[in-house]
Formats: structure tokens, sequence, C-alpha cells
């Protein structure tokens, strides 16, 4: 009971959505997998959508609630975007059920081109980016990588980095996805001049607990919150909640925190298969 539409029911939304340039439809799919639908283009960011555990020494990775769509029927997708390999967010079961569709294409850090192969990815399927690097996806859709601090910059030995956020051109309208990341004064930077309408950010923060049991951490409520204000973001996303309770935060915090401090700024938190349109 915990996912508002699922199934073929979301399915069939989905399709029924038809919208003006000047919107965009948002599906949440839980932790950071949102679906992006502007006229008949579709982009699946960080899909986790199977029920694969992870192998863990702590505590069980346990779903909260099962995957609103299964990954079987998303083949529909034109772009499916990863901003990393940890498998909530660049998932082996999700990606491989998914690439079964000959119309999809991976778009996935440079970094990851050769795992992506190893797992049977074809050429012809893949797109790598790299940090600073946009690419023009169709006609007024593009997609910019930035990079990301997961909780640090990580590269591989060609100095491709790891860990990436994005910026998705949809027309005139401009959403972040920021992957896993903290706050750093550098972000802001590159992002304040792209006047960014949509925001979406991590919340789970980081502690001494979770890194000592090797969870690597993201922004808290509260950088979230300053980051979308510093950059000027019209709408604010929290994401990378509610999923797995002992790498979790509870959203309320985040509501006091704007209510107390950024009365003026916009935020939408979603329930899990929900959708939202917005309208420039």
């Amino acid at each position: 009971m915990n996912v508002y539409k699922s199934g073929n029911e979301l399915l069939s939304q989905i399709e029924r959505t038809k919208l003006t340039d000047q919107a965009l439809a948002l599906w949440a799919l839980g932790q950071e997998g949102f679906l992006a639908k502007w006229g008949e283009h579709t982009i699946l960011f960080d899909p986790y959508l199977s029920d694969w555990v992870f192998e863990s020494s702590g505590p069980p990775w346990s779903r909260a609630f099962a995957p609103p769509l299964a990954p079987s029927l998303c083949g529909f997708v034109d772009y499916v975007v990863c901003s990393h390999h940890h498998e909530d967010h660049m998932d082996k079961q999700t990606l491989q059920a998914i690439g079964q569709s000959q119309a999809t294409k991976f778009i996935v850090p440079k970094a990851h081109l050769g795992l992506m192969k190893e797992w049977g990815f074809r050429d012809e399927q893949l797109i790598g980016i790299s940090h600073g690097q946009t690419l023009e996806l169709a006609e007024g859709l593009k997609l910019e990588a930035h990079a990301a601090k997961h909780e640090q910059f990580e590269t591989d030995e060609t100095g491709e980095h790891k860990f990436l956020g994005f910026v998705a051109s949809f027309g005139d309208i401009q959403l972040y996805h920021a992957g896993d990341t903290v706050g750093f004064p550098e972000l802001v930077e590159w992002l304040r001049p792209k006047q960014i309408d949509i925001a979406m950010l991590p919340i789970n923060g980081r502690d001494f607990v979770r890194s000592s049991a090797g969870i690597v951490g993201n922004c808290n409520y509260r950088e979230a919150v300053e980051i979308a204000v510093q950059i000027q973001a019209d709408l604010l996303i929290p994401m990378h909640y509610g999923l797995f309770p002992h790498n979790d935060e509870n959203p309320a915090y985040f509501v006091d925190y704007v209510y107390q401090n950024y009365r003026a700024q916009k935020f939408h938190m979603f329930a899990p298969g929900e959708r939202f349109i917005y309208m420039k």
C-alpha cells in the first residue's frame, strides 16, 4: 500500500499523458528513479526496479515498497540515464531487462561503459558521457553532465568521473538531477547560470554509523535546500529517501527547514508512482 500507482495502470497513465512543449511530466519510481516525459520523448533517470537485495555485512538492503514499474514494462523509454555504478542507481537486473528493447539507449558515465559491455550491452545501445559534455538527443532535448562528489570526486585511470549529475533541457525547461552528491561550491557555480527550473537533490545525508558500514553519503536535507536556494531553482524535489530504512531520512525535517527558512521556495514531495506536471 506504499505505492500510489503501479503496473499497467501506471503504464497506461504514462502513455495517455499528452502535454504541450511548455510542460514536463514526471513520475517518481523510488530512490532517485524518475521518468520524465516531454512531448513524445521519455528519459528514465537512475531506475532501480528490481527486487534484488544487495549483499552486505551490515543491515539487509530490503525494499520498503515494490517497484512501481517492472523493467519489462519500460521498453517504450527512449533514454535511460544512470548517474553512477551503485546498485540502486545502475542496477544490472533492471538495465538488462530494459535493454531487451531495441529502441532504448543507455547513457552512462564513460567510466562505466566497460562494465555495461560486460553486462551484455552492445555498442549501439550505449552512449558514454563525461563531466562538462553536452549531448543533443533530439530537437529541443539536451543532456549535460556535471561531476558529483559522492562523498569525494572519484575518477578512473583515464580521468573520467565515476559520479555525475545531469542538467536536462526539455525545450525551455531546465531540470537538474543530482545523482548522488554532497554539496560543494563548484556545483553552485556550475548550476546558477543554467537557470534551473527543477532541482532534484538527495536528502538522506551521511553520518558516522553509515560510514562505518561502508554506506557512502549524500546531501542532507539542509544542504539540498541551501543548494536549491543558491542556484535559484524554481522547484525543489527531494529524493533518495523512503526506500531503505537504514539509509533514510525523515522528509518532515526537509519540509520543516523549508518552512522555517525559505517559505517562498516551491517544493514537491512525491508518493512512489505519482505523476507531477510542471508548467513553465
